[in-house]
Protein backbone atom coordinates (compact mmCIF):
# COMPACT_ATOMS: atom_id res chain seq x y z
CA UNK A 1 0.00 0.00 0.00
CA UNK A 2 1.49 3.51 -0.38
CA UNK A 3 1.86 5.55 1.93
CA UNK A 4 -0.68 8.56 3.13
CA UNK A 5 0.31 12.18 1.99
CA UNK A 6 -0.63 14.90 4.44
CA UNK A 7 -4.06 16.36 3.78
CA UNK A 8 -3.29 18.56 0.67
CA UNK A 9 0.03 17.74 -0.15
CA UNK A 10 0.57 15.69 -3.48
CA UNK A 11 4.00 13.74 -3.69
CA UNK A 12 5.85 15.19 -6.25
CA UNK A 13 5.92 18.41 -4.33
CA UNK A 14 7.56 16.42 -1.27
CA UNK A 15 10.07 15.09 -3.67
CA UNK A 16 11.08 18.40 -5.03
CA UNK A 17 11.46 19.59 -1.52
CA UNK A 18 13.51 16.74 -0.24
CA UNK A 19 15.99 17.78 -3.61
CA UNK A 20 16.44 21.24 -2.50
CA UNK A 21 17.30 20.22 1.04
CA UNK A 22 19.97 17.76 0.32
CA UNK A 23 21.31 20.15 -2.10
CA UNK A 24 21.79 22.90 -0.06
CA UNK A 25 23.59 20.46 2.65
CA UNK A 26 25.93 19.60 0.13
CA UNK A 27 26.59 23.19 -0.40
CA UNK A 28 27.51 24.30 3.21
CA UNK A 29 29.70 21.01 3.65
CA UNK A 30 32.00 22.46 0.85
CA UNK A 31 32.32 26.10 2.10
CA UNK A 32 35.27 26.57 4.02
CA UNK A 33 34.92 28.00 7.51
CA UNK A 34 35.59 31.36 7.53
CA UNK A 35 35.35 31.62 11.14
CA UNK A 36 38.70 29.96 11.33
CA UNK A 37 40.59 31.43 8.35
CA UNK A 38 44.40 32.87 10.09
CA UNK A 39 43.72 36.82 9.81
CA UNK A 40 46.72 38.19 7.64
CA UNK A 41 48.19 41.94 8.74
CA UNK A 42 50.08 44.28 6.93
CA UNK A 43 52.68 46.70 8.20
CA UNK A 44 53.88 49.43 6.51
CA UNK A 45 57.59 50.52 7.14
CA UNK A 46 58.73 54.22 6.99
CA UNK A 47 61.21 55.30 4.46
CA UNK A 48 63.99 56.01 5.86
CA UNK A 49 66.39 58.61 4.52
CA UNK A 50 70.31 57.39 4.41
CA UNK A 51 73.23 59.90 3.98
CA UNK A 52 76.18 58.62 2.52
CA UNK A 53 79.05 59.57 3.88
CA UNK A 54 81.19 61.87 1.64
CA UNK A 55 85.02 61.39 1.62
CA UNK A 56 87.14 64.44 3.19
CA UNK A 57 90.51 64.53 1.93
CA UNK A 58 93.10 67.05 3.11
CA UNK A 59 96.44 67.38 1.25
CA UNK A 60 100.16 68.85 2.70
CA UNK A 61 103.62 69.27 0.93
CA UNK A 62 106.25 68.12 2.61
CA UNK A 63 109.32 69.13 0.66
CA UNK A 64 110.28 70.90 -2.50
CA UNK A 65 113.51 69.88 -4.72
CA UNK A 66 114.32 71.27 -7.63
CA UNK A 67 116.73 70.27 -10.47
CA UNK A 68 117.45 70.78 -13.89
CA UNK A 69 116.10 68.19 -16.31
CA UNK A 70 118.50 65.57 -17.19
CA UNK A 71 119.73 66.29 -20.85
CA UNK A 72 117.32 69.06 -21.28
CA UNK A 73 119.44 71.70 -18.94
CA UNK A 74 117.11 75.20 -20.09
CA UNK A 75 113.95 72.95 -18.30
CA UNK A 76 113.52 72.93 -14.31
CA UNK A 77 112.09 69.77 -12.77
CA UNK A 78 110.18 70.37 -9.31
CA UNK A 79 109.60 67.27 -7.50
CA UNK A 80 107.31 67.46 -3.87
CA UNK A 81 106.88 65.57 -0.98
CA UNK A 82 103.26 65.18 -0.92
CA UNK A 83 101.03 63.94 2.07
CA UNK A 84 97.27 62.58 1.56
CA UNK A 85 94.75 62.14 4.40
CA UNK A 86 91.54 61.16 4.37
CA UNK A 87 88.88 61.75 7.30
CA UNK A 88 85.85 61.12 5.44
CA UNK A 89 84.73 57.73 3.02
CA UNK A 90 87.39 55.60 0.91
CA UNK A 91 88.29 57.65 -1.95
CA UNK A 92 90.86 58.02 -4.63
CA UNK A 93 92.88 61.54 -5.21
CA UNK A 94 92.90 62.70 -8.77
CA UNK A 95 93.11 65.32 -11.28
CA UNK A 96 97.01 66.62 -9.29
CA UNK A 97 97.70 70.16 -10.59
CA UNK A 98 100.28 72.11 -9.62
CA UNK A 99 99.65 76.37 -9.29
CA UNK A 100 102.81 78.46 -9.82
CA UNK A 101 102.99 82.00 -8.40
CA UNK A 102 106.37 83.37 -9.39
CA UNK A 103 107.46 87.10 -9.85
CA UNK A 104 108.99 85.75 -12.40
CA UNK A 105 106.61 86.26 -16.18
CA UNK A 106 108.38 83.37 -17.90
CA UNK A 107 107.32 80.53 -15.22
CA UNK A 108 104.34 78.53 -15.99
CA UNK A 109 101.48 78.69 -13.59
CA UNK A 110 99.45 75.48 -14.29
CA UNK A 111 101.27 72.17 -14.95
CA UNK A 112 100.24 68.69 -14.46
CA UNK A 113 102.54 66.04 -12.86
CA UNK A 114 104.71 64.29 -15.06
CA UNK A 115 105.54 60.42 -15.08
CA UNK A 116 109.22 59.98 -14.55
CA UNK A 117 111.66 57.17 -13.46
CA UNK A 118 114.53 57.84 -11.97
CA UNK A 119 116.56 57.76 -8.40
CA UNK A 120 116.45 61.64 -6.95
CA UNK A 121 118.17 62.77 -3.55
CA UNK A 122 114.89 64.40 -1.58
CA UNK A 123 115.68 67.28 1.11
CA UNK A 124 114.78 65.50 4.77
CA UNK A 125 115.95 61.99 3.25
CA UNK A 126 119.61 62.01 5.25
CA UNK A 127 120.86 61.60 1.66
CA UNK A 128 118.78 58.70 0.62
CA UNK A 129 118.00 58.06 -3.40
CA UNK A 130 114.11 57.77 -3.80
CA UNK A 131 112.50 56.33 -6.81
CA UNK A 132 110.20 58.52 -8.61
CA UNK A 133 108.23 56.17 -10.32
CA UNK A 134 107.74 53.97 -7.56
CA UNK A 135 106.89 56.53 -5.50
CA UNK A 136 104.74 58.60 -8.17
CA UNK A 137 101.86 59.64 -5.69
CA UNK A 138 99.45 60.39 -8.59
CA UNK A 139 99.54 56.87 -9.50
CA UNK A 140 99.33 55.22 -6.06
CA UNK A 141 96.16 57.47 -5.48
CA UNK A 142 94.07 57.34 -8.68
CA UNK A 143 94.79 52.83 -8.42
CA UNK A 144 93.98 52.20 -4.73
CA UNK A 145 91.16 54.18 -2.42
CA UNK A 146 92.71 55.90 0.60
CA UNK A 147 90.56 54.34 3.25
CA UNK A 148 88.88 56.27 6.07
CA UNK A 149 91.65 57.72 8.91
CA UNK A 150 94.56 56.63 6.29
CA UNK A 151 97.66 58.53 5.22
CA UNK A 152 99.21 58.11 1.85
CA UNK A 153 102.45 60.20 0.47
CA UNK A 154 104.75 60.08 -2.06
CA UNK A 155 105.84 62.23 -4.59
CA UNK A 156 104.75 64.27 -7.41
CA UNK A 157 107.06 65.70 -10.13
CA UNK A 158 106.75 69.14 -12.49
CA UNK A 159 108.96 70.42 -14.99
CA UNK A 160 108.88 74.11 -15.69
CA UNK A 161 109.98 74.56 -19.45
CA UNK A 162 112.33 77.35 -20.49
CA UNK A 163 112.96 77.96 -16.60
CA UNK A 164 116.33 78.46 -14.88
CA UNK A 165 116.47 77.61 -10.77
CA UNK A 166 117.63 81.49 -10.27
CA UNK A 167 114.05 81.94 -11.53
CA UNK A 168 112.02 80.77 -8.86
CA UNK A 169 114.18 80.14 -6.08
CA UNK A 170 114.23 83.26 -2.90
CA UNK A 171 111.92 85.32 -4.66
CA UNK A 172 109.21 84.39 -2.95
CA UNK A 173 107.51 81.71 -6.06
CA UNK A 174 104.91 79.70 -4.10
CA UNK A 175 103.60 76.47 -5.23
CA UNK A 176 100.18 75.15 -4.90
CA UNK A 177 98.31 71.55 -4.97
CA UNK A 178 95.28 71.10 -6.45
CA UNK A 179 93.14 67.48 -6.61
CA UNK A 180 90.13 66.40 -6.23
CA UNK A 181 88.38 63.32 -4.64
CA UNK A 182 86.68 60.25 -6.66
CA UNK A 183 83.17 62.38 -6.48
CA UNK A 184 84.49 65.52 -8.16
CA UNK A 185 84.93 68.02 -5.33
CA UNK A 186 88.05 70.13 -5.33
CA UNK A 187 90.45 70.21 -2.36
CA UNK A 188 94.17 72.26 -2.46
CA UNK A 189 96.92 72.02 -0.19
CA UNK A 190 98.36 74.79 1.83
CA UNK A 191 100.95 77.53 -0.10
CA UNK A 192 104.43 76.34 -0.10
CA UNK A 193 107.46 78.97 -0.89
CA UNK A 194 110.44 77.42 -2.73
CA UNK A 195 113.60 77.88 -0.44
CA UNK A 196 111.11 78.42 2.46
CA UNK A 197 111.02 75.79 5.54
CA UNK A 198 107.55 73.76 5.81
CA UNK A 199 105.02 75.31 8.29
CA UNK A 200 103.68 72.73 11.07
CA UNK A 201 100.57 72.12 9.63
CA UNK A 202 97.63 72.40 11.77
CA UNK A 203 95.59 69.31 10.70
CA UNK A 204 96.93 66.52 13.48
CA UNK A 205 96.19 64.06 10.44
CA UNK A 206 98.79 65.22 8.49
CA UNK A 207 102.19 64.08 10.05
CA UNK A 208 104.63 67.56 8.46
CA UNK A 209 107.78 65.91 9.92
CA UNK A 210 107.42 61.72 8.85
CA UNK A 211 109.82 60.61 5.60
CA UNK A 212 108.78 58.96 2.88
Amino acid sequence: MRPASPPGTSLPFILVLAILASALGACRARQPDLKTAPTIQTQTTPDLEVVAEKPSLAGLIKNVSIYPVPGRHQDLAVSLVVFVRNSGAPSTAQGWMMEVKSPSARVPTALEPVHISGYVEMPGTNGAKVDLLKEDLALKTAQVSIAKGAQVNGILTFVLSKTLEREVSNNNTSLTLHFKDSQGNPYQTPKSVIGGKTKPTSNPGLKADTNP
